[in-house]
């Protein structure tokens, strides 16, 4: 009998590219819960169903199946109430994605930040303590917890949580209260933590549709930085690969484990000239970017953010496609695809 997996935030970026990995890759079936926020979007889910490409190049195992995903609304700021949990079925596996996730708007409003992802993912928890134990869960996070990395350094899943901004923070805590659940009650509950995602269908108030934007339209493109020798460096990695590593760990995982996706470390400059090759055959000219002070325009920013990936590589995991083919494919088929650059 195939498995059901549960995907919260599954009409998001990184949930529905999660959903399409599995849907291409495993016979289970796949019920999505997203309260369609501004950064969800069911057209991401319709365009999986039809089974286009979407710039996929990871093997495909399985065809798609539309029969196999059931949509559920609801907003994890509320607890799951009856009806929903009729809908949701026996659970085998959970990938809980729901969450904000913007770095500036949790600068200028903090509320929202902890209301979804603290009080959400304790909503979600208390569901599957009271409800679906046996459910195996992971719960989805970010290298931000960490804060700025310094030089030479790539964070390991042990290190001293850091938080500099209200996202970070209210992601740190949303790490503990599933920590908390799975030492408490027994659950199979581990966390990931993935390093900068790239990929199709991005919201654009992200990096890089915003920087494929600005060449597009003849536009500067702008850095937070102080110059060419002082830039933000991230380590970067596409959604279908944190797909496969997830799936992965949905078979490897332990319970109360913590577990790195890390990417390849670039420069955004590095990045942006990578886009402008794509859509002009060429680096970005001077001219076309110019510099945003770090501090005066993101408080508390992070110069840096690295992940350590080797307690993922001892476990038989790499990201199956490097970096720069996934980018220049990413901005290939957003090419073709102009109106996802139109939120």
């Amino acid at each position: 009998m195939a498995k059901t997996i549960l995907i919260t935030g599954g009409a998001g970026f990184v949930g529905h590219h999660c959903a399409e990995h599995i849907l291409r890759n495993t016979d289970w079936n796949i019920i999505i819960l997203d309260s369609l926020n501004y950064a969800g979007d069911l057209q991401r889910i319709v365009e999986i169903e039809k089974d286009q490409d979407g710039g996929n190049d990871i093997i495909n195992v399985k065809k798609s199946n539309s029969d196999r995903i059931k949509f559920i609304w609801h907003d994890l700021r509320a607890p799951i109430s009856p009806t929903v949990h009729k809908l949701l079925e026996n659970l085998d596996y959970c990938i809980h994605f729901a969450s904000e996730s913007h770095v500036d708007r949790s600068l200028q409003d903090s509320i929202p930040f902890v209301t979804s992802n603290v009080v959400g993912t304790a909503n979600l928890l208390e569901y599957l303590k009271h409800c679906q134990m046996q459910c195996k869960t992971l719960i989805f996070s970010t290298d931000e917890v960490f804060g700025a990395a310094p030089e030479g350094v790539a964070f390991k899943e042990e290190d001293q949580l850091k938080p500099s901004n209200p996202y970070a923070a209210a992601k740190a805590g949303e790490e503990m209260i599933a920590y908390s659940f799975a030492h408490a009650f027994n659950l199979p509950i581990s966390i990931v933590r993935s390093t900068n995602i790239i990929g199709e269908r991005q919201h654009t108030e992200k990096f890089l549709p915003k920087v494929i934007k600005s060449i597009l339209n003849d536009e500067k493109v702008i850095f937070h930085g102080g110059g060419t020798k002082d830039l933000s460096s991230r380590c970067w990695i596409h959604a279908r690969n944190v797909a496969d590593g997830l799936l992965f760990l949905l078979d490897k995982a332990g319970t109360k484990e913590y577990y790195n996706i890390s990417g390849e470390e670039k420069t955004i400059l590095e990045v942006a000239d990578w886009v402008c090759e794509v859509i002009k055959g060429r680096k970005l000219n001077q001219v076309e970017y110019e510099f945003l002070d770090y501090y005066s325009a993101r408080p508390g920013h992070d110069k840096r953010y690295a992940l350590s990936g080797e307690k993922m590589k001892k476990l038989g995991w790499t990201p199956p496609i490097d970096l720069e083919r996934s980018l220049k494919k990413t901005v290939t088929w957003t090419l073709a695809n102009r109106q996802w650059l139109q939120f």
